[in-house]
């Protein structure tokens, strides 16, 4: 039930992913954006002033719709805006932004709910909203290489014939497979480390989301990806992923810290790659083939925090780790198969 709280949030942001894109193609990618900004604010809110869990689960669905404003145009608006050879580097960098927002809200979550309670802690992320999407309506330039005029309907069939392209079609799965893994392995990871013999508080299970620190590597691992091509780092990622899963296996809380330390690295590499390699092979309609892949990205991470749950009751961690290798094998089979290229060169 409290895994609730995440899943529901992020299955409303993979379906209104489904909407946001093919409408961008049609408005343009910043009034979509800041206007759903702005809207975040009110949910946002509104949790903290929640009576009821029912209510406080309702205002966390419609936050996953309004971030899905922002999370499905910002790598379309990358792909048309700045040149090629930056486009890898570029989408590091927005990914290094994610990874901020995702530590600043576990850790300062934490940090809140512990001292203040967590109804402090989402008033002061309203007031951060409200202040993000005045930076975003203020800064962020105007598109200068959208192509207006396309209409909506068209844009759904685009959306459509994506899912006919065998190589987008891979990288979906693979968005889908690392976002289960990586939701699952932190949402259940929260338990694990309550229990024994650890007996963490939740402070202390805050602070262990400072392994997001590695998304700085997210740059580094998008302009590489310009060089050694997006598959060779797909899969590089991929591996540090099952590496840092596999050692979680360990009791000790340095070697856990370890493991998630890579399993965040291997989701921070992998995912300005694959996001790449997304724009590269979408021909046309770049706003609802960014759309579609970050709906499944986000329908796996909503699975991702609830499906392991089954098997955290029967199993405990084994059975999430055992969930996680399943969907990290999957990922391995679609960068291998599906998203190679027909020729001998595959990177």
């Amino acid at each position: 039930m409290a895994s609730l709280a995440v899943s529901l949030s992020i299955l409303a942001l993979s379906l209104a992913l489904l909407v946001y894109g093919p409408i961008s193609d049609s408005v343009g990618r910043k009034p979509v954006m800041v206007s759903t900004g702005f809207l975040l604010v009110i949910p946002t809110l509104l949790i903290a002033m929640a009576s009821s869990f029912t209510i406080f689960l309702v205002m966390r669905t419609l936050q996953g719709l309004f971030i899905a404003g922002i999370a499905a145009i910002a790598m379309a608006y990358i792909a048309e805006e700045f040149p090629p050879d930056a486009v890898g580097r570029t989408m590091g960098i927005y990914v290094s932004s994610m990874v901020a927002a995702g530590f600043t809200g576990r850790v300062l979550g934490g940090v809140l709910s512990g001292l203040y309670g967590w109804r402090t802690a989402f008033l002061i992320f309203g007031i951060l909203n409200l202040a993000g999407s005045f930076l975003l309506f203020r800064f962020l330039p105007p598109s200068s290489h959208f192509k207006r005029g396309r209409k909506i309907t068209a844009s759904f069939s685009g959306m459509i014939a994506h899912l006919r392209n065998r190589k987008l079609l891979g990288a979906f799965l693979i968005a889908f497979m690392l976002f289960f893994t990586f939701t699952g392995a932190f949402t259940y990871i929260t338990f694990y480390l309550s229990g024994e013999p650890f007996h963490l508080s939740t402070i202390q299970l805050g602070l262990i989301f400072m392994v997001y620190v590695t998304g700085i590597l997210s740059p580094a691992a998008g302009a590489l990806s310009e060089r050694l091509g997006r598959r060779t780092v797909m899969a590089a990622g991929l591996s540090l992923a099952v590496a840092g899963i596999s050692l979680t296996a360990v009791h000790s809380l340095k070697v856990i810290i370890l493991a998630l330390l890579l399993l965040c690295a291997g989701l921070f590499c992998t995912q300005p790659a694959a996001s790449a390699f997304v724009g590269d092979n979408a021909r046309e309609g770049k706003g609802s083939a960014t759309s579609l892949y970050l709906f499944f990205y986000y329908l796996g991470g909503s699975g991702g925090a609830l499906l392991p749950g089954f098997l955290w009751d029967a199993f405990g961690w084994p059975g999430v780790m055992a969930a996680c290798y399943v969907s990290l094998g999957f990922s391995f089979f679609s960068l291998s198969v599906l998203c190679r290229e027909p020729g001998p060169n595959i990177t």
